[in-house]
């Protein structure tokens, strides 16, 4: 049975934290370390990678369809999330695109499923369209030829055809 986008995603919260360079891989292992006893299912990612919520919830529907369908890349529900929010084939690149590094300054916690996962006063709730530059995209993947593709259309909506090219580049 397909679930519904809605359904799917009911339980999707998300925020930007702000820390300081060197610092992001110790909050992220403590964020996740958190919610290990809790079981709730998290993402952390490097936010200049995530474009607002409707990238997140894209990439949460694709991955829980793909566990569903029995063709995920991954055991684990944020991991299979975040190689469908990378627009990536390979499990690999995905996590070298979307991972926290030394030199993150910034990341997205999103609640995936279970809960509740408490956020800090300090975070801020993900908008819904965000960082949509063009220096960003390219930083994402996108080349400056399909940048100027788009015309009128959202640029948010090339980083959603990405999303859901990651079923056919499985295959």
């Amino acid at each position: 049975m397909v679930s519904s986008v809605e359904n799917t995603t009911k339980h999707l919260r998300a925020w930007t934290i702000r820390t300081e360079r060197g610092k992001a891989k110790t909050l992220m292992d403590k964020i996740l370390a958190g919610n290990r006893l809790t079981n709730t299912q998290v993402l952390v990612a490097k936010a200049d990678m995530i474009f607002g919520m409707d990238h997140l919830r894209s990439a949460l529907y694709h991955a829980d369809r793909a566990i569903e369908d029995g063709t995920n890349s991954s055991d684990s529900l944020a991991m299979e999330t975040l190689l469908y929010a990378s627009g990536e084939r390979q499990l690999s690149t995905a996590i070298k695109k979307m991972s926290v590094s030394d030199q993150t300054e910034e990341l997205v916690v999103a609640q995936l499923a279970g809960g509740p996962l408490e956020p800090d006063e300090t975070w801020r709730e993900l908008g819904y369209a965000t960082g949509l530059t063009a220096d960003r995209l390219m930083r994402f993947g996108f080349t400056k030829m399909e940048l100027s593709t788009i015309g009128e259309r959202s640029p948010l909506e090339l980083v959603l055809e990405m999303v859901a090219a990651v079923d056919i580049l499985k295959k």
